[in-house]
C-alpha cells in the first residue's frame, strides 16, 4: 500500500489536458488549413475583402478554437481537482480523500495509465480522466507505484 498527500500543478495539469486532447483538436486545425489555402488561392484574382475573411477564419480555427477548448475543459476540471488530495493505492485501488470528499476507484474501471512527467494519467471506463501527481513522492515509491502499475498491465 502506498499512501501520499499532493495537490496538482496548474502548469503540469494543462500539459495533461493539452496531451489528452491533441485527438479531438484535429477538425479545428485542418479546417484553418483548408481556410488558409482558400485565403491563398482568393488572392489570384484579388478581391479585397475575401481574403483577409479567410485568412482570419484560417488563424481563428487553427489557434484559438484549440486554445479555447482547452482553456476551457481545465478550467472546469481545475474547480473540481485543485485542492489537496490524500491518494492511497492498494490491491483494491485507487483511494482518495480530499475536502471535497472521499471515494475509491477500483483497477477494474482504469483501462490504462500513461506516465508524465511528475504525474500520471488514468484514463478510466467511458473516456474519463484522473490526474495523480506524484511530484510529492520520493523516487523509490515512484518506482515502486509504477511497478505496481506495471504488474497490473495498466501502465502504457
Amino acid at each position: 500500500m502506498i499512501e501520499f498527500e499532493a495537490a496538482p500543478d496548474r502548469v503540469r495539469f494543462t500539459a495533461a489536458y493539452r496531451r489528452h486532447l491533441r485527438h479531438p483538436f484535429i477538425p479545428y486545425r485542418g479546417t484553418g488549413l483548408a481556410l488558409a489555402g482558400l485565403a491563398i488561392v482568393a488572392l489570384i484574382p484579388e478581391p479585397r475583402i475575401v481574403v483577409p475573411v479567410l485568412a482570419g477564419s484560417a488563424v481563428l480555427f487553427f489557434f484559438f478554437s484549440p486554445a479555447l477548448m482547452l482553456h476551457r475543459a481545465v478550467e472546469a476540471a481545475w474547480r473540481r481537482d485543485r485542492g489537496s488530495t490524500c491518494w492511497t493505492l492498494s490491491e483494491e485501488g485507487l483511494g482518495y480523500e480530499n475536502k471535497a470528499g472521499h471515494g475509491l476507484l477500483r483497477w477494474s474501471a482504469v483501462t490504462r495509465v500513461e506516465q508524465l512527467r511528475d504525474q500520471l494519467s488514468l484514463k478510466l471506463d467511458g473516456g474519463a480522466l484522473l490526474f495523480l501527481p506524484t511530484v510529492a513522492l520520493p523516487a523509490e515509491e515512484q518506482q515502486e507505484l509504477l511497478a505496481f502499475l506495471e504488474a497490473r498491465g495498466l501502465l502504457a
